[in-house]
């Protein structure tokens, strides 16, 4: 009698999807979502996650991939209807450099190719009028297995944020905002 309740018991837990409601999307269609939106596909990306998580009270998958050019992107999904709540890729104002080293060149004459005062230059560049001075922190930091420059600028009342490669010099993030509000 106890084999056959703890069998039913099991049954149903399996067929309940372990916990999870049989309306729910996959892990795997969560990923397909965040793909389509995004405009890859699974070939080009490398996924850190896809978690299924409860967020603000409903079920959703955290889904988080970058692709062979360091392009970072975060997804979180409704598990119930596949509508993406949000999204972020850490490629805001994306401005190719013309230089030509990649990450996959030769390590030793890429990996410096940019220098910290170059990086600086490439900031400033952004923002017509600013100077050294203004910028009000600066360092180099590895992100992805890349190495880069983030920073931050304040000139005429806006703070600028950016994160810099350190190899190609790509902007890789550009944020700016008020400092009155």
């Amino acid at each position: 009698m106890k084999k056959t309740i703890l069998s039913l018991v099991l049954s149903a837990f399996i067929l309940a999807g372990c916990g999870g409601n049989a309306d729910e999307i996959t892990a795997e269609r969560a990923k397909e979502i965040a793909l389509g939106h995004a405009g890859i596909t699974a070939e080009q990306a490398t996924f850190v996650r896809a978690e299924r998580e409860r967020e603000d009270g409903r079920i959703v998958y955290d889904v988080e991939f970058y692709t062979k050019d360091f392009k970072e992107y975060d997804y979180e999904i409704d598990a119930q209807t596949g509508d993406i709540i949000s999204f972020d890729a850490d490629v805001e104002n994306f401005t190719p450099s013309s230089q030509t080293n990649t990450p996959a060149q030769d390590s030793s004459s890429a990996q410096n190719s940019v220098t910290e005062e170059q990086a600086k230059q490439i900031a400033l560049a952004k923002v017509p009028g600013a100077a050294d001075a203004d910028i009000r922190e600066f360092k180099k930091d590895r992100d992805n297995g890349r190495e880069e420059y983030e920073g931050k600028i304040i000139y005429n009342n806006t703070e600028y944020e950016f994160e810099i490669d350190a190899t190609s010099g790509e902007i890789l993030k550009w944020e700016s905002e008020s400092v009155t509000d």
